[in-house]
């Protein structure tokens, strides 16, 4: 089969697409054809720490999210048969074909093609496990999202929106992406590269403050977040794509007896994380099926152009989600 490697590189990883063997089931696993799997941001990230001076990191098939049609299953597994569309979370989802643990799969409503379906496992398993399990977000409460434009981002928005959270901001760097943003649910696009940002989310919130921050960005804003945090406020860190050092006055962490809570994939069990598709998958997946919460594709690009789509991430245009398609489905 045919499938995307990260190789360490003497500067960092290179993202080769290659022919490896095809995957087998194990017990309780299915074998799945992908048709379109999502990028991610962190792919970026971590791309300068995987260098081939250190012995220890060897080419891996890349991907973390895929949809698909299931072609094979473990003897074991009775809940899915081959034929079934079907998405979830699993690495090496860089590939024409991966093995899936029964558990990661969620069922692709009907009218979603296989690129809107890939757009929606990775960001919206994460931001609901910020905003449901890590925030503990209630009706009413106001809610910021920084980064509001990314695959993560778009997932928050409308989550929070579902879920009662009013009033909801999110940032940006663009204010021609504000549109965009309202037309997701947010309340509000705030421009943070006004200086004065802070100050009008406060005004917005009758000088409160937000009481749930989702943060995609990174230690730059960990500061100016902090000021814009209500009384009691919860700041759930999901991303670092700015930089993953910031500072802040820790008496005012104090004096707002705040909540700074951190969330990744990385240390997780592989029982943690399915558990976390699980429950979105329960929580959610019924309003993706009604039409309620919705992928947001921003582009498309074939499976052997994941150059061209890492080269546009960067330029940090998109709305939402690129996604690699294997076929035209």
């Amino acid at each position: 089969m045919k499938a995307i490697l990260v190789v360490p590189g003497a500067e960092g990883a290179l993202y080769e697409y290659r022919e490896v063997p095809s995957p087998a089931p194990k017990a309780g696993e299915v074998l799945v054809r992908v048709h379109a799997t999502g990028t991610n941001r962190g792919e970026l990230l971590a791309r300068p720490l995987i260098r081939s001076s250190n012995p220890k990191l060897l080419p891996t098939i890349g991907g973390i999210e895929f949809a698909g049609e299931i072609v094979a299953l473990d003897p074991g597994v009775t809940s899915w048969k081959a034929g079934d569309r079907v998405m979830g979370r699993a690495p090496g989802s860089y590939a024409e074909l991966v093995a899936v643990n029964q558990r990661a799969l969620m069922r692709i409503p009907d009218p979603l093609t296989y690129a809107e379906a890939a757009a929606i496992p990775n960001v919206f398993v994460t931001a609901h496990d910020a905003i449901v399990t890590a925030a503990q977000l209630h009706p009413g409460e106001s809610l910021m999202i920084t980064a509001g434009s990314s695959g993560v981002g778009s997932a928050a928005i409308q989550i929070a929106r579902y879920l009662g959270a009013h009033p909801l901001f999110a940032t940006t760097r663009s204010a021609a992406k504000g549109d965009a943003l309202r037309a997701l649910g947010a309340t509000q696009a705030i421009d943070v590269a006004k200086a004065d940002w802070v100050e009008s989310v406060k005004a917005a919130t009758h000088g409160r403050g937000v009481d749930v921050i989702i943060d995609n960005i990174g230690g730059p804003m960990l500061k100016d977040n902090l000021h814009a945090l209500a009384v009691r406020g919860r700041l759930v860190s999901v991303g670092r794509n700015a930089g993953n050092v910031g500072e802040c006055n820790l008496d005012e962490l104090a004096f707002k007896r705040a909540s700074f809570i951190g969330v990744t994939f990385r240390t997780r069990s592989t029982e943690e994380a399915l558990a976390c598709s699980e429950r979105f998958a329960s929580d959610l997946l019924g309003a993706i099926n009604r039409g309620a919460l919705k992928p947001v594709v921003d582009r498309i690009f074939p499976f052997d152009r994941i150059a061209d789509a890492h080269a546009y991430m960067l330029s940090d245009s998109q709305i939402g989600k690129i996604v690699l398609a294997i076929d035209s489905r």
